[in-house]
């Protein structure tokens, strides 16, 4: 008698173990086994393919353009400060909002105090900088936050803030500004900060005589 190949279909021998015309084995084990290895090699290497072309497709890829601003404290005095904005970006952008936030060290904690601030909306065109001027008197805070790490006494007098900031290494001043960045949707908002160390004191001044929660005692030393 005569049995067909697993593999070829061809007519071979009841007990042959090898088709003389394909060369598969006529064991079951053994063929499922081979048959089982040759679609595994198979998917990994259409896997294999799948992940060279779609590694070829994001090299290509590129990040739509966005705009990119660069901040940088001008000055802080008595009346105001002032801020300048570069678009690095290769898109023009709206900034409309900006926070200030000073900080000042006290032993081994700090007293911080934020304002966030709304302008007019103002256009930056792609590679433009443009210096903002803020005077205290003519923008008034959205809102403003007072805050001190644990351990911090509040308040602390205003001669010590003078005292403090006259020193100046213990004050931190950073400005955050608001912008338009279209990079993932048409309104998506980012932000890019400026900071500057040792500079701000006539902010944290306003801060403290204008927001609180200091305080003047007079008799302080």
């Amino acid at each position: 008698m005569k049995n067909q190949c697993h593999a070829c279909k061809e007519e071979i021998l009841e007990d042959a173990d090898i088709c003389k015309h394909c060369g598969s084995s006529q064991r079951k084990v053994i063929y499922h086994a081979s048959s089982f290895t040759n679609l595994g090699s198979f998917v990994i290497s259409l896997m294999a393919v799948f992940v060279s072309v779609a590694a070829l497709y994001f090299s290509r890829v590129t990040e739509p353009a966005t705009p990119r601003l660069a901040v940088q404290i001008d000055s802080f005095n008595q009346s105001g400060f002032s801020f300048l904005v570069t678009n690095l970006g290769e898109l023009p952008t709206v900034v409309r909002d900006f926070n200030l936030t000073v900080s000042l060290q006290q032993g081994g904690g700090a007293h911080a105090v934020e304002a966030g601030f709304s302008i007019p909306p103002r256009q930056i065109a792609s590679g433009e900088s443009q210096l903002f001027q803020v005077e205290y008197s003519t923008y008034v805070p959205r809102y403003t936050r007072w805050t001190a790490d644990e351990g911090v006494q509040e308040p602390f007098t205003l001669n010590f803030l003078y005292g403090a900031a006259g020193m100046g290494n213990n004050l931190h001043c950073a400005v955050d500004v608001y912008f338009t960045s279209r990079r993932y949707f048409p309104s998506n908002i980012d932000g890019a900060e400026g900071s500057v160390s040792g500079t701000c004191s006539e902010a944290m001044k306003w801060f403290a005589e204008n927001i609180g929660p200091l305080t003047v005692h007079e008799n302080s030393e």
